[in-house]
């Protein structure tokens, strides 16, 4: 049976998509990424085309969760 992936977040562009699985991984939470925009020799971002969305196992949304914050942490402080 295959684990169920989610949705966890979406940020904009491969380079970032790429830091945040590599830091969801280093913390034991496989992750993968889903675009709606095929890869190009030309990079483009119009009207959110650039946009990648983050899935982890539905099991393990809690702890990406918390992942997510230390990767993102608040502005306000």
């Amino acid at each position: 049976m295959d684990e169920r992936f989610v949705p966890l977040t979406a940020v904009w562009g491969e380079v970032e998509a790429e830091l945040l699985i590599g830091f969801l991984e280093g913390e034991g939470i496989p992750a993968r990424k889903r675009t709606q925009v095929p890869p190009s020799v030309y990079p483009f971002t119009v009207d959110g085309l650039a946009e990648v969305e983050i899935l982890v196992p539905e099991r393990l949304l809690p702890r990406a969760r918390e992942v997510l914050r230390a990767f993102k942490p608040s502005r306000d402080g």
